[in-house]
């Protein structure tokens, strides 16, 4: 029988795919319109378009005009250094990382892989992380695990970012409505926390899962699901009028926002980032405690915590000194006596952490310093 079927499919003739059988000429339209619009507004152009549904591949003529367009924000993001250009790239780069996190119902996931998609982040990641490389200027990593935590330490207890003036403002000066506005800013990266920590352990070390299963189960409530830190930190939201959004209020990032979250997409969906990743997550762990308990003293003193709506914060200030240590001893340190070459991955992403969070916490503190009366209201 099996050999009748094998002679079967050797008789049928090879039918190559016939670019007539796509709608081409509408592929080539969407394509065209999107080469003259901003990085973004081409990103949201496409990922909504099911012009490539039954042709992913596109057409190269059209589509090497679109990432020409990419090529040319990116120059000017990336090289000049043209703040409009880092927004456009950064805003966009978060556009094409949702479609790896979207609902299965949602039409955008169909383009999850579309190549020419895939090539567009690509061209953005490549471009952003060879600028932070030169712009961190980190010497040669060591890769003994004792030297690369001691080297993480370092990094995190020398930063400005690990005493940032924000949270001094946030405990002692911000009102309910600032710290309100902290919150709504916060929201999209917090509520997408779980899913990164899911990242880490595909293709983890054997030696090192029970660690990251213990930060999985602490951030999933510990087997209770009105405690898991998602439904923790949107109880929040309710609580303190914010309110959900179907975006996680993403809409209300702005550049350093978008590129906080866009590391941790990153490092989380590339194999070959995985080690940055580590050090992200590690970089985290260690500066998560002293911000939250700033933050938590501040929330206090305008009035805030009498429902445990605090619970997510509150968690975080007693259980992150636990995970950070653990992140350190169970996770680096492991993984860096196996393959010591991978150190500098891991101090690479602790140090692109660490250029995030200043920039976010500059830019937020400055925001939410300057917000008027009518927009507190």
């Amino acid at each position: 029988m099996r050999h009748e079927m094998a002679a079967t499919a050797q008789d049928l003739p090879f039918r190559a795919f016939e670019r007539e059988t796509a709608d081409s000429t509408r592929i080539d339209a969407v394509l065209d319109e999107a080469s003259m619009l901003s990085l973004p507004a081409a990103v949201a152009l496409l990922c909504d378009s099911d012009a490539f549904d039954d042709w992913p591949d596109a057409t190269p003529e059209s589509g090497e005009r679109f990432l020409a367009a990419v090529r040319a924000t990116l120059s000017r993001a990336f090289g000049a250094r043209d703040p409009e250009a880092l927004a456009e790239a950064h805003q966009a780069l978060f556009q094409l990382y949702d479609l790896h996190v979207a609902d299965g119902t949602d039409p955008r996931a169909r383009h999850q892989f579309n190549p020419l998609l895939t090539q567009a982040r690509a061209l953005i990641e490549r471009a952003w992380l060879r600028s932070e490389r030169e712009r961190l200027g980190l010497g040669t990593a060591p890769t003994a695990s004792a030297e690369v935590v001691s080297a993480l330490k370092a990094l995190w207890s020398g930063h400005r970012a690990a005493a940032h003036p924000l949270f001094d403002f946030l405990e002692t000066e911000a009102s309910r409505e600032q710290i309100v506005a902290f919150f709504r800013s916060d929201s999209a990266l917090n509520i997408r926390f779980f899913d990164l920590l899911l990242y880490s352990l595909i293709g983890s070390r054997v030696e090192v899962r029970k660690e990251l299963v213990q930060n999985l189960w602490d951030e999933s409530g510990r087997g209770n699901p009105t405690l898991s830190h998602v439904s923790l930190f949107r109880q929040l939201l309710d609580v303190v009028g914010v309110g959900q959004a179907e975006d996680n209020h993403a809409s209300q990032l702005q550049v350093e926002g978008h590129a906080g979250y866009n590391l941790f997409m990153l490092t989380s969906l590339n194999r070959a980032h995985y080690f940055k990743l580590l050090g992200v997550m590690a970089m985290t762990e260690l500066l998560d405690p002293s911000h939250y308990e700033k933050l938590v003293r501040g929330c206090r003193r305008v009035g805030f915590g009498g429902a445990g709506e605090l619970g997510y914060y509150e968690e975080h200030v007693t259980i992150d000194i636990v995970h950070a240590e653990g992140w350190l001893a169970d996770v680096i340190v492991p993984v860096v006596e196996q393959t010591p070459a991978v150190g500098d991955d891991i101090i690479f992403g602790a140090a692109l952490r660490l250029a995030s969070c200043e920039a976010y916490f500059d830019a937020l503190h400055a925001r939410l310093a300057a917000l008027e009366p009518a927009a507190l209201a």
